[in-house]
């Protein structure tokens, strides 16, 4: 049945330990068959039924040896079927429109939804690997979720753009010297949180008991928005209107000289009548406020990432001391960050000074 060529190829090819194993069988199967073994004893010898042996033989008298070979939408299910590129593009809509049962338009698919999606749809059957191939033609990726906050509103990010555009342009255009600052507050917990790690195949990382109490460290910080450099971090007991106080004296000590202009969100400990009464006894502090429910607004909460991925998960402190400890070791280090919160609004700073992008 095989050529003398196709005979050596399909040896070749089954003896490649690099090659797909689905189609080593099936050139073994050829080998089997050039060498006078029934359908039933290839079948016996690979763990398949005869039939199967049989549509393999007809694969290749159809197409060569090319028809042994795996279709690169095929997910590794033999036979499997696959979507053609009208399908796809009926299936990109679908999801694009449409939601899982107890879901928004827009919160993500799962593999096994979208697979019953196709079934009930186009009468396909996918494999979970198959699907992953099919999200790779759809220009799908495997994302973690972000909240979205739905008490947003258009109305106070307008308000915020505004306000940011028209404190930037009156800096730049008086030329003085600024330091612009966007400060956030988090908790550091005792306890090891759980992150991401590298880990043997079938042994997934463990973290050190978390039946403590839920002790933690409160932090008020800023990240420069022209060096990217942490200014003032502040660790207290308590995050309130006198703590906020507080950490702004901190910030005037750490940054003696020039205008200081922090973006924050709208917390209470922020807007209080005590807050705004202190600030306004010190103009050097001028306060723009990021939109309520907006966290990806602001550039410091992205450093917190840092400081957690260094300090916090996976790791064990055996007390808050050490807890402290770590984390004034992280601020040590003299930390930068990117940043190009005023690069979005047309403006960079140099020498201390704001000043339009061309």
């Amino acid at each position: 049945m095989l050529s003398s060529e196709d005979y050596q190829e399909a040896v070749r090819r089954y003896k490649n330990m690099k090659l797909d194993g689905h189609e080593r069988q099936r050139c073994h199967a050829l080998i089997l068959v050039q060498q006078e073994y029934s359908y039933r004893e290839i079948a016996e010898i690979l763990l398949v039924d005869d039939g199967t042996v049989s549509r393999w033989v007809e694969q290749y008298e159809a197409h060569g040896l090319t028809g042994l070979q795996n279709n690169r939408n095929w997910g590794g299910a033999h036979g499997q079927s696959e979507l053609n590129e009208a399908q796809v593009t009926d299936l990109k809509k679908l999801l694009r429109e449409g939601a899982m049962p107890g879901t928004a338009v827009g919160s993500g698919w799962t593999n096994k939804a979208v697979r019953a999606l196709v079934t009930e749809q186009f009468q396909v059957t996918y494999s979970k690997s198959g699907m992953r191939k099919l999200f790779a033609r759809l220009g799908w990726s495997y994302q973690r979720g972000r909240k979205l906050y739905h008490r947003r509103t258009p109305e106070d990010q307008a308000r915020y753009e505004r306000e940011t555009r028209a404190t930037l342009a009156d800096l730049a255009q008086r030329g003085v010297k600024v330091v612009p600052l966007a400060s956030d507050q988090s908790k550091v917990y005792l306890e090891g949180t759980i992150g991401r790690r590298w880990n043997p195949i079938g042994e997934q990382p463990l973290i050190p008991d978390g039946a403590r109490t839920k002790r933690a460290e409160n932090l008020y910080g800023a990240v420069h928005l022209g060096t990217g450099a942490e200014v003032a971090p502040f660790a207290i007991d308590w995050q309130d209107s006198d703590a906020t106080i507080c950490w702004y004296q901190q910030v005037l000590q750490a940054c003696p000289r020039g205008e200081i202009v922090i973006w924050q969100d709208q917390a209470p400990h922020h807007t209080s009548e005590e807050v705004e009464d202190w600030l306004a006894q010190h103009p050097r502090l001028k306060i723009v406020d990021f939109p309520k429910y907006t966290p990806e607004e602001n550039p410091k909460e992205q450093t917190w990432k840092d400081l957690k991925e260094e300090v916090s998960h996976h790791h064990w402190h055996e007390s808050i001391e050490d807890l402290q400890q770590a984390v004034d070791g992280y601020y040590q280090t003299g930390k930068q960050h990117v940043v190009s919160f005023l690069e979005k609004f047309g403006l960079f700073r140099n020498c201390r000074k704001l000043h339009n992008i061309l």
